[in-house]
């Protein structure tokens, strides 16, 4: 079917947010290609001012995300990670325009409806067009270009993350994960995943290698376990001690008797592996008690996680608010099936108090 056949047919569906959809999976799809010749490339980090690592394609992917977005919803907002501030301190412009050149010449095809960056001043004016504050009301997208970049760097799990957010309610969820294995339970799994969700109509996975098909129709639906006990779940964790409490986490896996390995992930790929089914509980528990997740980390993956048939809330147990700004007023972060989750939020309360009198001792 050709691509103008494709966008007719998405413009006069009745499925809500479909067109946002097909044009996110198109966007995260060019940029997580970008990222991957970078990757290919050996093209090294950049270090922030926090000391947190940034590359050419954080940059690039925020570029070209951005600009198919405001193409395609010119009124929309876009919450994103980066600015252009770094780049043109390090004068390395045309250096990111090369690399994202080559995407969208190798991407032809999409350049009507995703838009090409042409100049190195198109390029950061783009990327700092992800300044949105994010809030209550409107169309706010969230965008994180490489989430899980420290994973990136060593050639391991990351992920490119968009996220709609409508008037404070995530509506779409798109992910691509190009170093994701189809099921973490099968050693010799094909890898790269494209995940995609819309509020109401399930989530749905895709091979990121392949093309794009028709948004939901062609692609697998996805469901979490929630037929697993306690004695068949698995935990998902990340990689970097400084992101989640594992301290924490260890006691809460004792206490529920979980038996099985835990697995260890960087970035929303873990959300994405839960959807699929690959694990049950994904544990985020605060560093600091202090410190509010940024919604370009959890947005995309909070849908797949819901339209999966799983739960995301808080270490509380209350349902994230996306509304807020560019940061969520919780403390944490727990997904996980239905059959489980409850007891999960049960022991988090008895070990660090109804209301978290207690969390500073597991900081």
């Amino acid at each position: 079917m050709k691509i103008d056949l494709i966008v007719r047919n998405i413009m006069s569906g009745s499925i809500d947010y479909l067109r946002e959809a097909y044009i996110a999976q198109l966007a995260v799809k060019r940029a997580a290609l970008l990222t991957c010749k970078v990757s290919e490339e050996h093209l090294k980090g950049i270090s922030k001012e926090d000391s947190s690592p940034v590359t050419i394609g954080d940059f690039g992917a925020q570029a070209i995300v951005i600009n198919a977005i405001l193409k395609n919803f010119p009124q929309d907002e876009v919450v994103g990670e980066e600015d252009s501030t770094l780049i043109k301190e390090k004068k390395i412009e045309k250096l990111i325009l090369n690399e994202v050149n080559s995407v969208q010449l190798k991407d032809s095809a999409n350049n009507n409806l995703l838009g090409r960056l042409e100049s190195p001043e198109d390029l950061c004016d783009t990327i700092d067009k992800g300044n949105s504050k994010g809030g209550r009301y409107g169309r706010i997208w969230a965008l994180d270009p490489i989430d899980g970049t420290k994973g990136f760097l060593r050639g391991d799990q990351y992920a490119v993350c968009l996220g709609l957010i409508v008037d404070g309610d995530v509506k779409v969820g798109v992910i691509a994960c190009p170093n994701l294995p189809h099921s973490l339970r099968d050693a010799s799994s094909p890898k790269g995943g494209l995940f995609t969700a819309i509020k109401g109509q399930g989530s749905f996975f895709q091979d990121l290698y392949s093309n794009v098909t028709f948004p939901l129709n062609k692609s697998n639906k996805m469901s979490v376990h929630n037929e697993y006990g306690l004695d068949q779940t698995r935990v998902l964790e990340g990689v970097e001690k400084g992101h989640s409490s594992h301290g924490l986490q260890g006691m809460i896996k004792e206490q529920l008797k979980i038996s099985q390995p835990s697995v260890n992930l960087d970035s929303q790929a873990k959300y994405c592996a839960l959807s699929k089914g690959d694990a049950e509980i994904y544990l985020r528990l605060p560093k600091d008690p202090d410190y509010r997740e940024k919604i370009w980390d959890h947005a995309a993956g909070y849908l797949l996680v819901k339209e999966s048939g799983g739960l995301v809330t808080d270490i509380f147990g209350n349902d994230l608010d996306f509304g807020y700004g560019r940061t969520l007023n919780s403390q944490g972060v727990i997904a996980a099936t239905k059959a489980v989750h409850p007891a999960i939020i049960s022991t988090v309360k008895n070990i660090v108090g109804e209301n978290g009198e207690k969390l500073a001792e597991y900081c």
